[in-house]
């Protein structure tokens, strides 16, 4: 009888130690890739604690647990819903790693900005996502050193302010590293157009009102002056004063709010009876051939745009096409869609392409790779799409360059 107690007894003593090893493994799960709060850690605290004393208790006190367990569950699911949900709502990057430098986590502006879905490089390298060296990943350098960056000013392409923070485990351990990337490039492009705007206040200020006069003197004199000078005027002095002229418009043109009237505008019907015919004396002296692919779904699709500057955007990057065009055949394909009520229009080119290093930095005031350009002309496209609420990118290669723009349907005025 003795016996067959004590074998009773180690039999239940053995289901407990079971049941015990599977909660731990449980929670172990659950708990490795959280952030500990001082909530968490007292239900962590009570669970170890009943632990201890779980071969004094019956198989009935130990069930009793089991809630404590299930609200410990749901609080940490209901918690990270909660953090990413918050962290979505900052306009800043925010991306955690864990002790091996994979993402664990990143926001919607993470994803927005790298052109990602929500989940695509959740367990993998920070440095896929980043394509630069480890020496400039400032996430990385806090994980290997232990060194919490604070403000630090990151001064290449992706300009800004990054702040990381470590959250250590029960242990002291890294558990994760939190990278704050706050990105001021909007905010450096608009100190570019601001001081734009200052020099071409300036420039129409003191040179505008001399090239007028010289101008009028010009047209004057030339009613008199022998037939060489009378060419001369007309051909060269003139135009190169109005292109003067044209240059400080331009200036004031980037760096001002002008007035523009917008109007509802089909777009392929915009490209197939207006742009095309004012490109053909154009294609046919540059010898250039212009391909129009457009989406039947446009056909009744408007954007809201202003007509004459909707004609200058197009001649813009069309004569940027002719100035990248190679020996031979230049061939510009203009292709139009529609998804998720954005209208995107392609223009493509197979002409030279833009130098990788060039690239970013081609909507950018004044910068031109031309000898005779003001590096104005897709500064003002992209200012006059921008007043749009729409906006324009560029991707090129060997095989020439793309440009898309994107803008909003607007079948209503509302």
């Amino acid at each position: 009888m003795i016996n067959e107690t004590m074998n009773d007894l180690k039999i239940k003593i053995a289901e407990l130690e079971e049941q015990i090893k599977s909660y731990e493994n449980i929670l172990s799960t659950i708990t490795s890739g959280s952030i500990f709060s001082k909530e968490t850690r007292e239900l962590s605290n009570t669970y170890h604690s009943s632990r201890e004393t779980s071969f004094s208790k019956t198989t009935n006190e130990i069930e009793e647990n089991l809630p404590l367990h299930t609200k410990f569950s749901t609080f940490l699911t209901n918690s990270k819903r909660t953090l990413q949900s918050i962290y979505d709502a900052f306009p800043h990057h925010i991306l955690f790693i864990d002790k091996n430098g994979i993402i664990t986590l990143y926001n919607q502006q993470v994803a927005l900005d790298f052109k990602i879905t929500r989940y695509e490089f959740i367990g993998r390298p920070i440095k896929d996502l980043l394509k630069v060296g480890e020496k400039d990943i400032f996430i990385l350098q806090t994980l290997q050193t232990g060194e919490e960056f604070y403000n630090k000013e990151i001064l290449n392409i992706s300009y800004g302010i990054i702040n990381t923070r470590i959250i250590r485990d029960l242990n002291g351990d890294i558990l994760r590293v939190v990278g704050v990337f706050h990105n001021l490039n909007d905010a450096r492009e608009s100190e570019k157009l601001a001081m734009s705007g200052r020099i071409a206040a300036g420039i129409a200020h003191e040179v505008r009102n001399p090239l007028t006069t010289v101008r009028g003197y010009l047209q004057f004199l030339q009613e008199d002056a022998p037939v060489q000078y009378k060419q001369l005027f007309n051909e060269l002095l003139i135009p190169e004063l109005d292109r003067a002229n044209g240059i400080i418009t331009d200036f004031l043109s980037i760096t001002k709010n002008s007035k523009y009237k917008p109007e509802p505008i089909k777009i392929n019907h915009f490209l197939t009876n207006h742009i095309k015919q004012l490109f053909f004396s154009e294609t046919v002296l540059n010898n250039v051939n212009v391909q129009y692919n457009l989406s039947n779904e446009l056909n009744e699709h408007n954007i809201y745009f202003d007509r004459n500057q909707l004609v200058q955007i197009f001649l813009n990057l069309f004569h940027n096409a002719i100035d990248a065009k190679k020996d031979g055949l230049l061939t510009i394909n203009i292709a139009t869609f529609i998804e998720n009520d954005v209208i995107y229009i392609a223009f493509k080119d197979n002409g030279s392409g833009i130098p990788p290093a060039d690239l970013p930095y081609i909507f950018d005031p004044f910068f031109s790779t031309k000898d005779d350009g003001t590096g104005l002309g897709l500064s003002l496209t992209k200012k006059l799409i921008q007043n749009h609420n729409g906006t324009i990118s560029a991707f090129s290669g060997k095989n020439g360059t793309t440009f898309t723009i994107s803008l909003p349907v607007r079948d209503n005025r509302s």
